[in-house]
């Protein structure tokens, strides 16, 4: 599963880095990509292993504030 968060705070290169160690810990978790300039951190994960809680209150707990965004939702079919 992939999802895109809306995440505020994030300043620069070292707070984007700091997002992508602290997430890409996270059992399960394959791949973190954050951008402070964007206020987004794009994780995919295995929804078996973790969950989006535990993802946004890990990057809530690096004192950043977390969202869902409506972009990078799993599709619920053709359109």
């Amino acid at each position: 599963m992939t999802q895109t968060l809306h995440v505020t705070g994030m300043t620069c290169g070292g707070c984007e880095n700091a997002v992508k160690r602290a997430v890409g810990k996270l059992p399960g978790v394959a791949s973190v990509d954050a951008s402070h300039a964007a206020q987004e951190v794009t994780v995919n994960f295995d929804d078996s292993q973790t969950n989006l809680d535990a993802i946004k209150a890990k990057i809530s707990t690096l004192g950043y504030q977390v969202s869902e965004k409506a972009v990078g939702r799993a599709s619920e079919g053709p359109h």
